[in-house]
């Protein structure tokens, strides 16, 4: 009846007649759908603790081999283990039913961990596709009433094979059922909406003007030709003109970002002088239209006085917090890491748990917010700390070096092959842990051979005929977006599986400000240390200055930023002036060409002001943004040095 996960669709009646059969044996007095679910998970579980699982990697194997999902452990501590399952094969296609069906799949997960763990688990369904989810989410926990060792062998091995068989023929029956009941359902549902969307389009144009006509701001729509589609009463009576639709925004012109808008789907939003008077614009994209929503709002507008206000309090309401609630500590082998959030605390803590296990990880993040120090710290935490930490930077190495860099080569496998053939960066982390930095930049036609060595072990050198077998842990790490590249096929979705097992993301250091002046001053020991010179330290104002700005090279950047500052400061303090100038001239040089920005960055602050004011029209948020302050802190400037501006 089972054949590599192929239902034999002659014996269904059969399949039927003898699960009804199990289910009245079992419990003739109880619901037969809650003995149904019973079995379901109690035969699992004892399938998940003969699967010989010792880890969590080879948990993540048999689960891709059964056909039931993909695996990715989202959370693990003391308590409990939480798995998120992809495709699943129970509900990977079901609609909303209002309750979680894989009774199945979380009998496997619980006897396996319970192999894992040498004690007997239970796990819990909190999330499901047919709870309307994305994917499957369970929860492994100590079962509360033991009733059977981990180790004991279960009374009919053979029996518990043929159950597994019988269920998972029973799950597909029901599945195919549903699935052709919701097709049948889901177009006559479709067909209805159709019917009820024409019958109301015109009713719900009218709404929809109705709704932005009474919103105060300046709206309008725009779409994918600049054609100007939709505009509110307000907008129309501001453009004291008559308004006909279809207008271009170059025919009102407007100054507009919508190709960009559409192009990156990111908002944008800048200051404009409109009428005499200073107008913000914001656009931002409607995607599912291919549209962009203009809104235009007078700086004066009491919209933005109590924006502001609201982010003044805000503010204060975060200092306060940040003074009274010191984040906890945490331990780590490695000195020289900073953690000094809740947010980090809970991440590192986290990283420690993992590093225990032998599963494989993968680390996301933005370029320069630490993923190789983070995967050391995980080497460094982990029973393979003795043995070697290799680091493999994908990113510079040529594409048909790959292979070689990888795995190694025989002597004479290529013209030029060093005679003593060479040993492969994967051989050479024998027993430890190797990091593959910007994973993404592998070559696909490598990536097979990669995702064998991670499921067996096992890989050969190019021109060798001989399997080695390595014991090597891999943590790989990407500023890119895999899923993405897995749907262009320039990445093999079996190999994100494989490496995602436990997924750790990094956030970028504009999301870590409190940390700064701590990781500030660390960075100038550091300094001190390996130049033997003198201790110095940025006073309070420029340590502010530095929390202000938003470090897209995260902290790398920093770290550059204040090695230059140590070597043009001879002070012992660095102020807050010099660090204006510095974080301006990256800017600076974006704007103006570099013969003019070495002659700027030398100028007095009030100089720099004055001239980038001049160049910005006297447009102080384009000013401020140039400057790499708040447009608050450049009116206080304008004030303390008597500043004259045009309007």
């Amino acid at each position: 009846m089972f054949n590599n996960g192929i239902v034999n669709y002659e014996n269904y009646n059969n399949v039927e007649k003898n699960l009804k059969t199990v289910l009245n044996l079992a419990n003739t007095n109880q619901n037969s759908k809650a003995v149904e679910e019973e079995i379901y998970y109690n035969t699992a579980k004892n399938v998940g603790r003969s699967l010989n699982v010792t880890d969590y990697n080879s948990l993540s194997e048999k689960i891709m081999e059964l056909g039931i999902g993909q695996i990715v452990i989202t959370n693990m501590s003391d308590e409990k283990v939480v798995f998120r399952l992809f495709d699943c094969f129970t509900c990977s296609d079901m609609e909303n039913i209002g309750k979680p069906v894989c009774y199945f799949e979380a009998g496997i997960l619980a006897g396996a961990v319970s192999s894992i763990s040498k004690q007997d688990m239970d796990a819990v369904e909190v999330k499901c596709n047919a709870l309307g989810d994305a994917y499957c989410e369970f929860e492994v926990t100590k079962a509360k009433d033991h009733q059977k060792s981990v180790n004991e062998e279960s009374d009919g091995g053979k029996n518990d094979i043929n159950m597994l068989y019988l269920t998972i023929n029973s799950l597909k029956l029901a599945k195919s059922k549903n699935q052709i009941q919701s097709q049948s359902q889901r177009s006559t549902r479709d067909n209805k909406k159709l019917n009820d969307a024409l019958e109301t389009a015109l009713e719900a144009d009218n709404f929809n003007q109705n709704i932005i006509d009474s919103i105060p701001n300046y709206l309008a729509v725009i779409d994918s030709n600049g054609m100007v589609m939709r505009i509110n009463k307000k907008y129309q009576d501001f453009l004291s003109s008559a308004f006909e639709k279809n207008t271009s925004v170059i025919s009102l012109a407007w100054e507009s970002k919508y190709t960009e808008v559409l192009a990156t789907g990111e908002p944008a939003i800048w200051q404009q002088l409109i009428a005499g008077k200073e107008h913000i614009i914001f656009e931002s994209p409607i995607l599912e239209s291919k549209a962009v929503l203009r809104q235009v709002i007078p700086i004066e507008s009491d919209f933005i006085k109590l924006l502001l206000d609201k982010i003044s309090d805000l503010e204060e309401r975060i200092g306060s917090k940040n003074k009274t609630s010191p984040p906890e500590t945490v331990k780590l082998r490695d000195p020289n890491v900073i953690v000094d959030s809740h947010e980090m605390v809970g991440l590192v803590n986290y990283i420690k748990k993992v590093s225990k296990t032998d599963a494989s990880i993968l680390m996301r993040g933005e370029s320069g917010t630490g993923k190789t120090m983070f995967a050391e710290i995980v080497h460094q935490e982990s029973p393979r700390s003795q043995k070697p930490f290799v680091y493999i930077d994908c990113t510079t190495i040529p594409k048909n070096f790959f292979e070689t860099e990888l795995f190694g080569y025989e002597s004479g496998a290529f013209t030029g092959a060093n005679r003593n053939g060479k040993v492969g960066r994967l051989e050479m982390a024998q027993g430890g842990t190797v990091f593959l930095d910007e994973i993404a930049e592998i070559p696909i036609e490598i990536q097979a051979k990669l995702l064998r060595f991670l499921q067996e072990k096992k890989f050969e050198k190019m021109g060798s005929v001989t399997t080695k077998m390595v014991d090597t842990r891999v943590i790989a790490a990407t500023s890119q977006n895999l899923e993405a590249m897995i749907r262009e096929g320039s990445f093999r979705k079996d190999l994100y599986y494989r490496l995602n097992v436990i997924n750790i993301i990094l956030p970028p250091l504009r999301k870590r400000r409190p940390e700064i002046p701590v990781l500030v001053a660390k960075i100038l020991e550091q300094i001190s240390q390996e130049n033997g010179t003198e201790l110095k330290k940025i006073d309070q104002a420029g340590i502010q200055e530095l929390m202000n700005y938003n470090w897209p090279g995260n902290i790398r950047e920093l770290e550059n930023v204040i090695k230059r500052l140590t070597f043009l400061v001879d002070d012992r303090i660095i102020g807050k002036d010099v660090i204006i100038t510095e974080l301006n001239s990256v800017e600076t040089l974006n704007s103006f060409d570099s013969g003019s920005t070495k002659s700027e960055i030398k100028e007095s602050e009030k100089e720099l002001i004055v001239k980038i004011l001049k160049n910005c029209h006297d447009n102080k948020s384009a000013a401020a943004e140039k400057l790499g302050i708040t447009r608050q802190t450049l009116y206080n400037k304008i004030k303390k040095y008597n500043i004259a501006i045009s309007r």
